[in-house]
């Protein structure tokens, strides 16, 4: 038993040093993204990631907005600046990042670690090492960019969905203007929430695609562990990410 935890913890401890590592490569190359074949492997990332996910995105933020906003009237009752703020603080803070970061995770992880693992496998890989073209220049830092500017993307417009929606509802519901509502909110929200969700959308993004990568090339030569990667990058992205939404919810409480 003692050997299996000792052996988890390393395997674990490896994993992470690996995320840290790829993760520094990736941002400290950025500027490839100047050469024509890295940019448009950034563009069809992003095109991917984000684009093809609006309608999700969309569609869940308005449900969410509802969900929220009348659950909150069934509590509250009256009490307009109750409603607005418990809006503000749940898709704001906490859900609107949150959710896009799950889509993007079971949209984008996944693809990720299949395309990659497959590109192992079929031995494009060491085909872009023999021509001298850097692997992780060509693959991995289009998508840790791109992967990372979707998600700041998708979830601003899962916030604006949301709150718009739900404000929508609560007018109806409170018998005032959609556009009293709206300035009500604009007037209590703390920009500090906004600028806490944008820093928590960059620190979801830049770990689901980084995790994604890493265990994408991380794979073997067989085709049996092209779904074990998929797998491996879902559950860990999954779990950072969490993790991280703890850890910013603690810095919220001290600061």
């Amino acid at each position: 038993m003692l050997r299996f935890a000792g052996k988890k913890l390393l395997t674990g401890f490896l994993a992470l040093t690996g995320y840290v590592s790829l993760l520094v490569y990736g941002l400290s190359n950025w500027h490839v993204l100047r050469i024509p074949p890295v940019r448009k492997g950034f563009y069809r990332q992003v095109f991917f990631s984000g684009n093809e996910a609006l309608h999700i995105i969309g569609f869940i933020g308005l449900l969410l907005g509802v969900i929220v906003s009348t659950q909150t009237f069934s509590i509250a009752g009256g009490d307009n600046s109750l409603v607005v703020k418990v809006m503000a603080w749940v898709i704001v803070w906490e859900v609107g990042p949150l959710f896009a970061a799950i889509i993007i995770i079971a949209r984008s992880g996944s693809a990720i670690a299949v395309e990659l693992a497959l590109m192992k496998v079929g031995g494009e890989i060491s085909s872009l090492e023999r021509m001298g073209i850097p692997p992780l220049d060509y693959l991995v830092v289009p998508r840790i960019i791109g992967v990372t500017i979707s998600v700041i993307v998708l979830t601003a417009y899962f916030q604006i969905v949301a709150i718009v929606g739900g404000l929508a509802v609560s007018a109806v519901f409170q018998n005032v203007l959609f556009l009293d509502q709206l300035h009500r909110f604009v007037a209590l929200v703390n920009p500090w929430l906004w600028i806490g969700g944008i820093l928590k959308s960059l620190a979801f993004g830049l770990m689901i695609s980084t995790i994604a990568c890493f265990h994408g090339l991380s794979a073997g030569t067989t085709f049996s562990v092209v779904p074990k990667a998929a797998i491996k990058a879902v559950i860990r992205a999954l779990l950072v990410v969490f993790v991280l939404d703890i850890l910013f919810a603690g810095l919220r409480l001290i600061y």
